[in-house]
């Protein structure tokens, strides 16, 4: 715990210098479904502020589902529409995504899990990203992260990780990649299939002038199913 400690406050002093700061909230609430064995369905709300948590930023619905083609192995893909606040007015913005996904647990209750998506934004007109949607690139984002599971205290799982962002166009002027995000949280399983997730992310975006936001969120989840709808009387 003191070795993760000392690489935080690392990332934190490294990245905090000459940048343009703020505190972000982020509230969210999802829903998942376990359909089979193999295919998961999800939906989630969020409400994100920035300005210190003192203005609304933008708040977003999305659908997703995943599918694990062999064990381990998922792929994933969603559709999330948000509004987003331009600083008078809301501007409405569609999005899909694609991802895959490899997950592997160690004896000692640790998981770890590699994870690349890409990420395209849209109108609904179908005019041209680039020139009616500048801040809205595509994107790929390339994730690692790790979730451990202590074997005295079950229900208590922490988790940490570290996700790049790249885009594709436009591109980025002033950086190799437009962003990343260092994450740690912990999930609080609560009974009857409801659970906590309370978590801090620092973000780095690049621009003409380095934006360095400190994210504090806040999200709840429920699992509307026990076991999955489809599941054979033998697997139950």
């Amino acid at each position: 715990m003191k070795v993760l400690f000392s690489i935080i406050t690392l990332v934190y002093l490294s990245s905090s210098l000459g940048q343009i700061q703020d505190a972000n909230l982020w509230l969210s609430a999802g829903i998942n479904a376990d359909l089979t064995d193999k295919l998961s369905v999800n939906y989630s709300m969020e409400t994100r502020f920035y300005k210190n948590a003192s203005v609304l930023d933008s708040y977003i619905n999305e659908i997703g589902a995943g599918y694990e083609i062999v064990k381990n192995l998922q792929l994933g893909i969603d559709y999330r529409y948000s509004r987003k606040n331009q600083e008078g007015y809301f501007e409405g913005v569609h999005r899909i995504g694609a991802d895959i996904s490899y997950s592997y647990k160690l004896d000692i209750g640790l998981t770890l899990k590699a994870r690349a998506r890409y990420q395209l934004p849209f109108n609904y007109l179908g005019v041209i990203n680039d020139a009616i949607y500048p801040d809205n690139r595509n994107v790929s984002r390339f994730k690692i992260s790790a979730k451990y599971k202590p074997t005295n205290l079950k229900k208590v799982l922490p988790y940490t990780g570290y996700e790049i962002y790249k885009s594709f166009s436009p591109k980025n002027q002033y950086s190799a990649i437009d962003s990343y995000r260092f994450t740690f949280g912990v999930t609080f399983d609560l009974p009857k299939r409801h659970s906590v997730d309370l978590y801090y992310m620092l973000e780095k975006e690049y621009r003409s002038a380095p934006q360095l936001n400190h994210i504090y969120g806040i999200q709840y989840n429920y699992d509307l199913f026990k076991d999955p709808v489809f599941a054979a009387p033998a697997d139950k």
